[in-house]
């Protein structure tokens, strides 16, 4: 599994301060894309190797988008 940096945008225009529907829109597409991507990866683990981590194939898109409690 490789790790992929995760770029923060900038919600807001310089000049106004108030948040740019366009890119609040484009960051949220983006966090998507790289939960789907991290969720492809470990989904492609046997199971022994989730284990090992402490994964479940039915908990692992919680632990992706939420993180381990």
């Amino acid at each position: 599994m490789t790790a992929h940096p995760v770029t923060l945008l900038r919600t807001s225009h310089p000049s106004s301060g108030k948040p740019s529907r366009i890119r609040s829109l484009f960051a949220s597409l983006m966090h998507e894309i790289e939960i789907r991507r991290a969720l492809r990866e470990v989904s492609a683990l046997d199971d022994a190797a989730m284990h090992d981590i402490g994964l479940t194939p039915g908990n692992v898109e919680d632990v992706v988008r939420c993180g381990r409690h």
